[in-house]
């Protein structure tokens, strides 16, 4: 093998062996486990979530539990699990409140979850308003 086809061949595995450690720390750092309401708490079988573990919780905003204070943006209600159980889980979002953010609506929370003190500290909230979004019907 000649000396500069080494030379090529070093660099390329050079940039392969660094294009993927991006891609790793991409996923290491974006993905997080999906999880509900009844599975965060550990009312169902489902993954063990250590704490301090980063996860998206999706559920139901409960009726009655929202309590924002403008003045700090800090949101705190509670969410239902989607599939039946009567399972809610108390949630602090510290941020703005989202435009479409209502009792009744299914919202995405990405946070951690302390198990201690019951309560998950959401970092991102995504609220789902499927209707908004929807074509009209054709008659």
């Amino acid at each position: 093998m000649k000396k500069s086809t080494r030379k090529a061949l070093a660099g390329v595995l050079v940039i392969a062996a660094g294009v993927g450690f991006l891609i790793y720390r991409g996923i290491a750092t974006t993905s997080a486990y999906y999880l509900t309401v009844a599975e965060l708490t550990g009312a169902v079988a489902g993954p063990r979530v250590a704490e301090g573990d980063y996860v998206r919780v999706g559920g139901e905003v409960v009726d009655g539990t929202i309590d924002y204070d403008q003045k700090d943006l800090v949101l705190r209600f509670a969410l239902r699990d989607l599939e039946g159980s009567e399972q809610t889980v108390a949630v602090r979002y510290d941020g703005p409140k989202p435009d479409a953010f209502a009792p009744d609506i299914e919202v995405l929370a990405e946070g951690t979850f302390a198990r201690a003190e019951g309560l998950f500290r959401a970092q991102n909230l995504l609220v789902k308003c499927p209707s908004k979004y929807q074509s009209e019907q054709e008659k």
